[in-house]
């Protein structure tokens, strides 16, 4: 995640398929998203479009994945990582002191934004479908703690043959193009009012456990309360190990979050 003068980003990396690391990083997954924040800090220095920017990103993300993993097989990319990105910007607004907010996003990670109607969630949803079929195969079946059952795995590898596809869901990705797929979202906004970011780990407290609505969330994190609510997430985890009570394939998800609020222009 990140901010810079009036944009800011969030970033969730996935790692590949592959069981064998191909980058230089921890993981793949970091690898990636550590990649997508240094470059994206220069790019959106300046003031071009999300489309701009994320057009320079796919390039700049092509080039330095090809070096890291030149000795991959380029025949197979299933070893690539890929990552969800969000990507905010802050310009005037046409009334006098008011503020727009821009949003472009691929894949899960979300903006709770809030409007005159309330507290709207910007995100990509075209994975969901295929999230449904992942959380099918898990099934009802016993779980090995820390490892992925077959038939998950199998899902995910179909769900794979979808990704960056026009019949299937877009992120970031260092081997298939992405840039111009986003999602854009505009929505007015007065100064000072905050807007968070998150990934889906974090938004875990909404989908999964129902621990609050998207409006109760941005109260409590608007009030400064987000260290108090990632102990509660993560025990909310801790809570439910085998994953029986709340059905989902990682019993344990990293989670992010960022609050932030614009200034009036001028």
């Amino acid at each position: 995640m990140g901010l810079l003068g009036r944009r800011a980003w969030i970033v969730d990396g996935a790692t590949g398929m592959s069981a064998e690391r191909v980058t230089p990083g921890a993981s793949d997954a970091a690898w990636l998203a550590g990649e997508i924040g240094e470059r994206i800090q220069g790019l959106a220095a300046s003031d071009r479009a999300a489309e701009a920017v994320f057009g320079d990103l796919e390039t700049e993300i092509s080039r330095v994945f090809a070096q890291a993993a030149a000795h991959a097989s380029p025949a197979n990319d299933d070893h690539a990582p890929s990552a969800c990105l969000g990507f905010v910007g802050i310009r005037p607004g046409a009334e006098s002191g008011g503020l727009v907010v821009e949003g472009a996003f691929l894949g899960d990670v979300v903006a709770l934004v809030p409007t005159d109607q309330g507290v709207v969630r910007w995100t990509d949803e075209r994975a969901k479908p295929f999230e449904k079929r992942t959380l099918a195969a898990l099934g009802t079946g016993e779980r090995e703690p820390g490892r992925v059952p077959e038939a998950v795995r199998r899902q995910i590898l179909e769900n794979r043959t979808k990704l960056n596809q026009p019949d299937g869901y877009w992120v970031v990705n260092p081997r298939r193009s992405w840039a111009g797929r986003e999602l854009r979202f505009e929505a007015s906004l007065s100064p000072d009012q905050p807007i968070v970011l998150a990934t889906d780990g974090f938004m875990r407290l909404v989908d999964v456990f129902g621990a609050y609505s998207d409006a109760s969330l941005h109260a409590a994190l608007a009030q400064g309360r987000g260290d108090r609510l990632m102990q509660e997430l993560r025990d909310l985890e801790l809570g439910d190990p085998m994953a029986d009570a709340y059905p989902r394939v990682k019993t344990h998800d990293d989670a992010t979050v960022l609050v932030i609020a614009a200034e009036p222009y001028g």
